[in-house]
């Protein structure tokens, strides 16, 4: 089968078991709908194969959050001016992506699967140019501990990203420690990294600014004034409580009835039931309070869309303490972030929100949610949180530097 055919899928690696149960020599393949895998060429095919081409940059993802990052990221790295290719890598060790969500977010399939070992292994290979992350995955993370490792020539830059809104983002700089690239946001951020890694000093490393879903925001749609859609972006965590998720439900419910002329929409991050390995197991999911809402207005309804199809349509984006807010800004979009619901006090997440976005003008009261009114974004805090969007040529710069960093241990003449 082709790769034009109308059949290709994607392609898979597969991992077939010697006798003693170990694992044999990792075969490409390409997996193809109604026809079996077929096995491609080895890398030493012949004086007659074709010069193999720019080596690609992996990007890695293992759930919803991690998938939304790779397919942005891949986006920031197509539009940058260097353009390399790009392989979104799904990494099963720490698998919580449900087939619904791989098929709605990824439905051409992963360029190839890995597990703890391949991805270890992938760490230390010449085949490919980068790694890029917003997870730090166990497997990544001891591979590239060793100082030596990480002075070696050859491996791919290993560049890791915050996984979104970071509320703790010190439990996570220990974790970016050994990689060859990390990327923060906001900017204090950056200089509160700096001032830890004074006390590494391991090997080379270079600091960045920026998130592919924190990018400066776009100019507002052309058809916001006639747009009717309101969505509200759940979060997996927040609001805790069943009371603090009604209060939600309840004033969603009456901006519905005071707008009849528009929908109000509950966009689902998980279905029920689904995804229960999650970083975030989700409790008192939203479908089965409103079946307890008395009388719902016909215009309040659910959706598990995907955040680009809500940015469509959407004419004001509501989170509690979704990373989702930051998506309605960057689309130019009104947001409104809401933290006075019930029992907010007993929220973990809800006081790191409100530092995270103090000054932004957008954390709404309630009376102001129930009146959509909304306000424009400081720009001195935009600044501060979202990158500008040259994003994918410094993330290319880094690796080039990385490429090109002093004191490389190479292999000893066999």
């Amino acid at each position: 089968m082709s790769d034009d055919s109308p059949g290709y899928r994607a392609e898979i690696w597969l991992y077939p078991l010697a006798e003693d149960g170990s694992e044999g020599a990792p075969i490409r393949a390409r997996l193809g709908t109604g026809a079996a895998p077929q096995a491609l060429p080895a890398s030493d095919a012949g004086a007659d194969a074709e010069p193999a081409g720019p080596k690609p940059v992996v990007i890695l993802f293992s759930d919803d959050s991690t998938l939304f990052f790779a397919l942005r990221m891949r986006d920031v790295l197509r539009n940058s001016a260097e353009a390399p290719p790009v392989d979104l890598v799904w990494y099963t060790g720490e698998n919580a992506l449900s087939f619904r969500q791989m098929a709605q977010l990824l439905p051409e399939g992963p360029a190839y699967s890995l597990g703890p070992k391949q991805l270890s292994a992938l760490a230390g290979s010449d085949t490919v140019r980068a790694i890029i992350t917003s997870r730090v995955y166990r497997a990544l993370g001891d591979a590239i501990r060793s100082v030596p490792f990480r002075m070696s020539a050859g491996r791919p830059c290993v560049i890791s990203f915050l996984g979104g809104l970071d509320f703790f983002p010190q439990n996570g700089f220990a974790r970016r420690r050994n990689c060859d690239g990390v990327y923060l946001f906001p900017t204090s951020n950056i200089e509160a990294y700096r001032e830890a890694a004074l006390e590494w000093d391991d090997a080379w490393q270079e600091v960045g600014f920026g998130h592919p879903s924190f990018l400066r925001p776009e100019d507002p749609p052309a058809d916001l004034a006639s747009r009717r859609d309101i969505f509200f972006f759940t979060q997996a965590l927040s609001p805790s409580t069943k009371r603090g998720r009604m209060h939600m439900l309840q004033a969603l419910a009456a901006m519905a009835r005071a707008n009849p002329d528009h929908t109000v929409w509950i966009k689902l991050r998980h279905l029920p039931n689904e995804n229960q390995k999650h970083l975030h197991l989700e409790r008192y999911h939203y479908p089965g309070l409103l079946e307890e809402l008395d009388n719902p207005p016909p215009n309040l309804k659910l959706t598990a869309c995907t955040m680009d199809e809500a940015l469509a349509t959407a004419a004001l984006g509501i989170t509690c303490t979704s990373t989702a807010a930051i998506d309605v800004v960057r689309a130019g979009i009104p947001a409104m972030v809401h933290l006075d619901f019930v029992d907010n006090y007993r929220d973990p997440l809800v006081e790191p929100m409100r530092k995270l976005f103090r000054g932004s003008n957008l954390i709404t009261p309630l009376g102001d949610m129930l009146e959509k009114r909304a306000q424009a974004p400081d720009p001195a805090w935009v600044e501060k949180m979202l990158c500008p969007r040259d994003l994918g040529d410094r993330v290319m710069q880094t690796v080039a530097r990385f490429e090109t960093r002093p004191f490389q241990i190479t292999e000893a003449p066999q």
